[in-house]
């Protein structure tokens, strides 16, 4: 039972694991679109201007 219960512990904390880095990648990916986003609207912003 004991092993079962450590199993079954180890299971969720992967599970959960992967859902914290599943998060991250899609907050990452946000970040890079806005900066990205920002950079060319700073780039058009300079090269209209310039």
């Amino acid at each position: 039972m004991k092993l079962d219960k450590e199993w079954w512990r180890t299971v969720r904390f992967a599970i959960a694991e992967e859902r914290r880095t599943t998060r991250l990648m899609a907050v990452l990916i946000v970040v890079g679109v806005v900066v990205g986003a920002l950079i060319m609207m700073i780039h058009g912003f300079t090269v209209t201007v310039g």
